[in-house]
């Protein structure tokens, strides 16, 4: 009778036991099978599929990170932020050393202007892994828009260290250097910024912004020259470059060569009639050479195109003083 009581207590603690793990595997192995369905869905572009199986994993056990994170990635690539958000946070706030939680919360800040918030979670991203490359130039980039260009170089710096073979390290280095130097006027500035800019032309020949970059700082330096050296560049790369065509106008202007400047400007204004700077640049060169009506005309195309208020009122008072000057010829 005794024995036979054990035997029965027995089975019963053990029936316990067994009846525990059972669900603690099942509820594993169902959030697994949830998930799993989540991650071909999201794979094939199912998304309202990949939500249903997430959430049901979430369900099942809420204190799992992947689920939610991989519903922070579904709602945003359905551009859904605010539940992308929600998701990205929670995923955080469950596992706040996950660098992958971080460093998407940060793209979904920074593809909607949210520059602070952004920051904000790139920094994160480096008190867990502070080597962390793209993080590096993601925080650096967004310190040089938020104008901490001292803070930007120096983690711009470390990551063109870390990796001295990528392009776009060393042009975001040499942005923040050169608008560093534009507000402190420092020509030690330009020549770091000119150094970044020629190294990232050196590992990526083709990028256009880079040679219109040098053509600007060539032009800071009053080398024309090397200006139209470097528009001529960009327009090998993309000869629809209005800019490209316009500066290297401002070149020719600067030196004296007046005739090619307006073949310049008018190939700017042929290649995009709305680029209301060219028409700027070109009434002067007109004006210069004495032909004050067609300056007139070509400055009120800048008018009609310019968003720069205080341009507009200044050049405006410019005309009105051409149109005196005009009058007065003819009375004379």
């Amino acid at each position: 009778m005794d024995m036979m009581g054990y035997l029965i207590t027995g089975v019963v603690v053990l029936g316990a036991g067994a009846g525990f793990y059972l669900w603690f595997f099942n509820k594993g192995r169902m959030y697994e099978v949830e998930y799993n369905k989540g991650i071909e869905a999201y794979q094939d572009s199912r998304f309202d599929d990949a939500l249903q199986f997430f959430h049901k994993a979430t369900v099942i056990d809420p204190e799992k990170t992947a689920a939610f994170y991989n519903l922070g990635l579904v709602y945003m690539d359905m551009k859904k932020d605010k539940e992308s958000e929600k998701n990205f946070l929670k995923a955080i706030n469950l596992d706040n050393n996950d660098p992958d939680s971080y460093y998407n919360l940060g793209l979904l800040y920074f593809n909607t202007n949210r520059n602070d918030d952004a920051l904000k979670q790139f920094m994160q991203i480096l008190r867990i892994k502070p080597d962390d490359l793209e993080a590096l130039y993601l925080s650096g980039h967004l310190l040089t828009e938020l104008k901490e260009y001292d803070e930007a170089i120096k983690l711009l710096e470390k990551a063109v260290e870390k990796d001295p073979h990528n392009s776009t390290y060393f042009m975001a280095l040499g942005q923040a250097y050169d608008k560093r130097g534009a507000v402190n006027f420092s020509f030690d500035d330009l020549e770091l910024a000119i150094s970044a800019y020629l190294k990232c032309a050196e590992l990526n020949p083709e990028n256009e912004e880079v040679n219109y970059l040098l053509a600007i700082c060539s032009a800071k330096k009053g080398l024309w020259e090397d200006c139209v050296k470097y528009c001529k560049r960009v327009i090998e790369i993309n000869d629809k470059s209005e800019r490209a065509y316009n500066q290297m106008g401002l070149a020719m202007y600067c030196s004296g060569d007046y005739d090619t400047a307006i073949s310049m400007y008018k190939k700017a204004i042929e290649t995009n009639p709305e680029y209301g700077d060219t028409y700027n640049n070109y009434g002067f060169v007109l004006e210069k050479q004495g032909n004050f009506t067609e300056a007139i005309k070509v400055f009120k195309k800048y008018l009609q195109y310019s968003k720069d208020v205080e341009a507009v009122k200044s050049l405006r008072k410019h005309i009105v003083e051409l149109e005196e000057s005009i009058n007065s010829k003819n009375q004379g």
